[in-house]
């Protein structure tokens, strides 16, 4: 409660209004009194005076026994005061307080003060305690006598009476001074509260500001400084709400930038990431201070921005292979200084993950050069055949003949390399149009088995088939989904023995999918072979493949197949004992193939 501007001020009004009326008062009593006493004191001087005009002859009973002291007590009776007469030897010859019997008993007044100065400078006064009537008095005094004088006259006056009267004044001024300070103080109060007022509208507005609420305008009426500062309020929360917005959008636009950025300050600490750097770099987003570099995972980040640092140089383009949370990338760093008149606020790194198009660009270089080498092959050996039956083989017919069936044999190779190779372009390039349709997966592998029945018989090959009954259809084209079935057949025919060959066939359901395997007791697959198997021109055993009749396109078209069809193969195999590869579809349905196409 004490913590209102309002309650403070009527306090601060409050005090300052009471000590103002605290000082006043005392001031005002000691004045009072002061007044109070000089008048009295003008009073009696100007009665002691008149008297004294009264008394400038002698009287002529004066000698009489007992006559100045009636003269004092008619005198004191009628002024209400104690008056004495003394002899100018200092004796009382008469006083309005005490009887004419005891004025014998009086001691002498010759050394009182106020006599002193009476009989010296015509007037005298004192004020002390008097141990005849035991009271303090005020005591005026003047000589008596046209020329000479003949005694002293002076008038006293108990100060009790002083004090009565200056009680009496202290009263109406206490209570004067009461309603003054009780109506001050009620004019302090409600002047506080009205200038507090629009203090606590702007002390609302503020602490609303203060938690994040902009909304509203604080209305100014007025040109004093409260309006002043109202204004100054407004324009503030306005500037604060632009300046929100902008960061908003600069937030906005910093987190959606696909490239990891940093940003250092001069002494090359870290004040600022984006998300994508946060993510790959390991650092926090928001960071609520700066950072120095050892934060940094990998110290080849370290050593590149402590490098931009020290020697204040840029980078455009540097290609770096970085560790990240995705493993080692290849990052293509570029920086600029932040300046502010001519000196460096810092800088700002910028990383571009090129590892895929890195990737991509070896890919296309080995596809390139797979594709130029298994061209060459059966080109050479054409030209070869050709240039000898040209050169007189042609006529030896035994020869001629071998020949011929050679450069047929390696022209049906380079076909079905070009063929695959446009088939895989296709694939890949997203140009080809599947339709989709309810297809029974088990009728597929048994086309397709009659399809290569001659080379089964011919190898000897025993066929296991163990398909599940009643399994629902697979959503595929039909077309695609042969091709993917024949190469895999057409792989485990070709890899498995002459004399004991066998091939075992599975399909069955797996939940809302169908599971085709295929296992073979063929040569099998190396460890290190099973990630790049299904690569372009990957063989496992380049001879034996190419003399198969094998282009190194089957197992890539087959994956792009599957994928496209939103299923998923995998493979298993041991060196010796065979592979099993899995080729996993969804059921057919008609939600499934709307979102297929």
């Amino acid at each position: 409660m004490l913590s209102r501007v309002s309650v403070r001020l009527g306090i601060v009004f409050g005090l300052i209004i009471f000590f103002t009326v605290a000082v006043s008062y005392f001031t005002q009593v000691r004045f009072i009194n002061e007044l109070l006493l000089k008048g009295i004191r003008q009073e009696i001087g100007r009665e002691l005076k008149l008297n004294r005009l009264m008394l400038e002859t002698k009287p002529a009973n004066w000698h009489v026994q007992g006559a100045p002291d009636s003269l004092a007590d008619t005198i004191g009776s009628v002024l209400d005061l104690r008056v004495t007469l003394i002899a100018l030897d200092g004796r009382v010859i008469g006083d309005s307080y005490l009887s004419g019997s005891s004025l014998g008993t009086i001691e002498n007044h010759r050394d009182r003060p106020e006599i002193q100065e009476a009989l010296r400078s015509g007037y005298g006064e004192n004020i002390r305690y008097s141990d005849t009537v035991r009271e303090n008095m005020l005591y005026v005094a003047v000589p008596l006598g046209n020329s000479d004088a003949y005694a002293v006259l002076r008038f006293a006056k108990p100060v009790r009476d002083i004090g009565a009267l200056e009680r009496e004044v202290r009263k109406g001024i206490e209570a004067a001074l009461f309603w003054a300070l009780f109506l001050s103080l009620l004019a302090g109060i409600i002047t506080a509260f009205i200038l507090a007022r629009p203090l606590q509208r702007l002390a609302d507005a503020a602490e609303k500001r203060l938690h994040g609420d902009f909304r509203g305008v604080i209305p100014v009426h007025r040109n004093d400084e409260i309006g002043k500062l109202a204004r100054g309020i407004n324009y503030l929360s306005d500037e604060i709400r632009r300046n929100r917005r902008q960061e908003e959008w600069y937030r906005a636009v910093f987190s959606g930038i696909r490239e990891a950025i940093i940003v250092t300050n001069a002494s090359g600490e870290i004040i600022l990431v984006n998300p994508v750097a946060s993510r790959l770099f390991g650092i926090e987003n928001a960071i609520p201070a700066s950072r120095p570099l050892k934060t940094l995972s990998d110290s080849r980040l370290q050593e590149i921005i402590d490098d931009v640092h020290e020697n204040r140089s840029t980078l455009l383009r540097e290609e770096v292979s970085l560790g990240t949370s995705k493993g080692n990338r290849i990052m293509q760093i570029s920086s600029m200084p932040v300046l502010k008149e001519g000196r460096s606020e810092g800088t700002v790194f910028v990383f571009n993950d090129i590892t895929k198009l890195r990737n991509l660009e070896r890919i296309r270089r080995d596809f390139v050069s797979s594709v130029s080498h298994e061209l060459r092959t059966p080109l050479t050996s054409i030209k070869g055949y050709t240039e000898t039956l040209l050169e007189g083989a042609m006529h030896d017919p035994e020869h001629a003949v071998a020949f011929l069936q050679i450069i047929l044999k390696e022209s049906e190779q380079l076909t079905a390399l070009v063929n695959d190779v446009l088939d895989l372009s296709k694939i890949e390039s997203g140009r080809i149009s599947y339709a989709f349709a309810p297809v029974d997966l088990c009728g597929v592998v048994n086309r397709n088995l009659e399809m290569l029945r001659p080379a089964i018989d011919k190898k000897g090959i025993r066929i296991e088939c163990n398909f599940r009954e009643n399994l629902p259809d697979v959503c595929a084209d039909v077309s695609y989904l042969d091709i993917v079935v024949r190469n895999l057949l057409d792989n485990a025919v070709k890899y498995v023995d002459d004399r004991d060959g066998r091939i075992r066939i599975s399909v069955f359901s797996s939940g809302d999918e169908i599971v085709m395997e295929i296992d073979d007791n063929g040569i099998g697959i190396a460890p290190a072979d099973l990630d790049r198997i299904f690569e372009r021109f990957y063989r496992v055993d380049k001879a034996r493949s190419r003399q198969l009749g094998g282009t190194g396109l089957g197992l890539a078209i087959v994956k792009h197949i599957v994928i496209a069809h939103k299923g998923h193969i995998a493979v298993r195999s041991r060196i010796n004992q065979g592979s099993t590869f899995s080729v996993t579809l969804p059921v057919f349905c008609a939600e499934l193939k709307k979102e297929n196409g």
